[in-house]
């Protein structure tokens, strides 16, 4: 009954968050080529840092070419912001979120373009870009018609147009290498943190229609967790820890096409990142990775945390559950009235940036309290020292002691 009440409280946050509560700024892609060719795609190693609200992102090609010297048009497709009314006018010429692109070929950076096409759409869980290619040229929005479109539609949440950045390529016969790197701005929405989508299905078009040696390595920072939607794995076991790191899994709502409640893992990391490893690739799904803001990795699961009214919708928390949830970030100040904590709550808080850490506790009701946390993850190296705390930890620590 509680995941089925959580379900429908989420579904209806979407509705709003859709209407007024979120922001998409960008989501990553792979490099198609836009002609037919017989180039094939050897080896992919694609890596996502995260740092602060914004993704690098750095992508490690090698492609094959069968046959002599040849020239192609590769592309790179980057869907338009939604809810981002305040780039309406800032469309040309660059992606307002994407930013630093950059193209190497063989040891030598490539110049590129930016075609503004008719905005894609959905068919079912994925993303359609028209076709915006043909007799050797791209059908190109004009400033003054995006500036008319946006006007009549009164700044509507969607823009018009989908971005293709191209570039010409000369492929030597044998194996040739390409970098790519760009940032982008991380999304949100009401009940997420951040959301990240990135296409993989792209890498299909290519000769070869996979990949035949792909490394996915995600990093999202330290003592962080998000969820990975298995639509190109089927288990978490697929995903190898850099680091430190556990997996739960737990059915729950994600945000896709359907709304549907599915089973996904949550990956908690205590220190480095996640890799995936795969031959002959042939992906037939996208990668998402979300970060929920209504179901806080800090919450401890049980029953008398929730509290629900007449509709059936979780309308509060019990003083338990809140203030766990709500310390999600440290930088946000503490509660100015530390005495509506119990003393063992205020332990708790105190302690939570240790137990961030690993911090085996002798204390038996706060090893048992943070035991039964899902993010939780015992590191006997660990002997609760603040070295590389963080300002906001230390104020932290020093607030609740």
């Amino acid at each position: 009954m509680r995941k089925l009440i959580f379900v429908i409280f989420c579904c209806l946050s979407t509705l709003f968050a859709t209407a007024n509560d979120g922001v998409f700024y960008a989501s990553g892609n792979q490099l198609i080529p836009i002609t037919e060719t017989d180039i094939s795609v050897k080896k992919e190693v694609l890596t996502i840092n995260r740092v602060g609200d914004h993704l690098e992102v750095t992508v490690y090609y090698e492609f094959f070419n069968p046959v002599g010297e040849k020239e192609l048009l590769v592309g790179f497709e980057a869907k338009s912001p939604y809810n981002s009314m305040a780039d309406a006018f800032k469309m040309l010429p660059k992606h307002p979120h994407i930013r630093n692109f950059k193209v190497v070929m063989n040891g030598e950076p490539l110049s590129y373009e930016i075609a503004h096409v008719d905005r894609g759409r959905y068919l079912g869980d994925n993303y359609a870009f028209s076709q915006y290619y043909a007799n050797g040229k791209f059908t190109d929005w004009t400033a003054q018609r995006i500036h008319d479109t946006m006007a009549a539609r009164h700044y509507p949440p969607g823009m018009p147009i989908d971005y293709v950045y191209h570039f010409k390529t000369k492929f030597r016969p044998g194996v040739n290498i390409i970098q790519h790197t760009y940032d982008f701005d991380l999304s949100f929405f009401q009940e997420y943190e951040f959301y990240f989508p990135y296409v993989l299905t792209a890498a299909n078009r290519w000769a070869n229609q996979q990949i035949d040696d792909f490394t996915l390595n995600i990093n999202m920072g330290d003592r962080e967790s998000f969820m990975i939607r298995p639509d190109f794995f089927k288990t978490a076991d697929e995903w190898v820890f850099t680091g430190r790191g556990k997996t739960s899994v737990d059915s729950v709502w994600v945000w896709d096409e359907d709304r549907n409640s599915m089973t996904c893992p949550n990956f908690h990391i205590q220190k480095g990142g996640l890799s995936f490893h795969k031959a002959d690739f042939h992906p037939e799904g996208e990668l998402h990775i979300y970060k929920r803001n209504y179901w806080s990795y800090f919450w401890s699961y049980k029953e008398e945390d929730y509290e629900t009214s007449s509709n059936g919708l979780m309308t509060a928390l019990s003083k338990e559950g809140y203030f766990a949830r709500r310390l999600s970030d440290f930088s946000q100040s503490p509660a100015e009235d530390s005495t509506q904590y119990t003393l063992f709550q205020q332990s708790i808080l105190k302690n939570l940036p240790f137990a961030y850490r690993g911090y085996i506790f002798k204390d038996k009701a706060l090893q048992d309290y943070f035991k039964s946390c899902t993010w939780y993850l015992p590191n006997p190296d660990y002997k609760g020292g603040m070295e590389g705390f963080t300002e906001e930890e230390k104020k932290w620590v020093e607030f609740w002691k």
